[in-house]
């Protein structure tokens, strides 16, 4: 039934309309790639850009260094508070993980984890997610193909089916989208080297990386924290497509619950501890911030007396907020 409904999609204009934006976003990340660790540049009082014009080995080692620099700073610097005592203890195991200092060309890791993550990337997904899971069962009711469906002996089937494509669509087009970078990245910048030295050494902010993360272990993470928050949405769009009767307030519901926690952050009332979280697990900080978030280290948050780790928390409420979505789904789905 899932192939049937795959089809459906893709014959119908919305279909088209997907295809369209997906070939867009893989074709333009062509062009798209961060400033290189062989690169540095900054822009003058005039706003005009400014290019180191030195060897680049020795941009780079000269990045590397101050990277290990400011890391055996934090190393030895004092403990003030349990953020700082953590940063501390998490920097002396990156020191002690460290077995080669000297630069070794990154550059395909470096452009592909930017690629991979990147929030236009997020953006497109999330476009394709509304135009294919917001209308995924209001596209039965406003084609008059609802009551056929929900008198066939398959019935069940065809409704569950369109839960899992809540699922598999933005997994299995996050994976074309991986695939279809990692080549082009490869027939830029060449094959994929050096994927087992520090994570540091693509990152431009090394303290708060979580751990003594390999390059390849750090974009591993990245990748299934951006499935698992891909996920939670195209389940909750499916969601509000089965509850609801029309496109719009499929996508209307869909979108109010995006913005809503980003707006619950202003709210000056609620407690500090509620904001910090919300402030990390809202969907637009998520998409639009996601290189600050994924295999980060930002402290503990306290509730009800007890010390959680703020990022792991976050990913234990995406992981319950994916359980809710499909358990009322199934609930919505059994009144048919």
């Amino acid at each position: 039934m899932i192939q049937w409904e795959l089809k459906k999609i893709f014959k119908a204009k919305t279909g088209i309309i997907v295809i369209v934006i997906f070939i867009l976003l893989c074709g333009s990340m062509v062009f798209i790639k961060p400033e290189l660790e062989t690169q540095k540049s900054h822009r003058n009082e005039q706003y005009e850009l400014i290019k180191d014009t030195r060897k680049a080995e020795v941009i780079a080692q000269g990045k590397l260094d101050a990277k290990i620099g400011t890391i055996k700073e934090m190393a030895n610097s004092k403990e003030k508070d349990d953020f700082s005592k953590g940063i501390k203890e998490i920097s002396t195991k990156k020191l002690k993980a460290m077995e080669d200092t000297t630069y070794k060309d990154v550059s395909f890791w470096k452009v592909f984890d930017y690629r991979a993550t990147n929030a236009f990337m997020a953006f497109c997904m999330v476009i394709i997610l509304i135009i294919v899971c917001c209308n995924i069962y209001t596209d039965e009711i406003i084609s008059t193909v609802e009551n056929l469906m929900l008198t066939s002996k398959n019935k069940n089937r065809a409704l569950y089916s369109k839960l899992g494509l809540g699922i598999l669509i933005p997994t299995v087009l996050y994976g074309f989208y991986l695939g279809i970078q990692f080549v082009i990245t490869a027939v830029q910048y060449g094959m994929p080297i050096n994927g087992k030295l520090q994570a540091i050494r693509i990152i431009d902010n090394p303290i708060l990386v979580r751990d003594a993360y390999t390059i390849i272990q750090f974009i591993a993470i990245k990748i299934i924290i951006m499935i698992l928050i891909l996920v939670t949405l195209g389940v909750i769009a499916s969601l509000f497509s089965f509850i609801t009767t029309s496109s719009i307030a499929s996508t209307s519901g869909f979108l109010i619950f995006i913005i809503t926690p980003k707006l619950l952050t202003w709210v000056k009332v609620l407690p500090g501890n509620v904001r910090m979280v919300l402030e990390n697990i809202n969907f637009i900080n998520l998409l639009f911030s996601f290189q600050g978030f994924a295999g980060s280290y930002y402290g503990n948050v306290k509730f009800f007396g007890m010390n959680f780790d703020l990022i792991n928390l976050c990913l234990e409420l995406l992981g319950v907020t994916i359980l809710a979505g499909i358990t009322m789904s199934i609930v919505s789905l059994k009144k048919y």
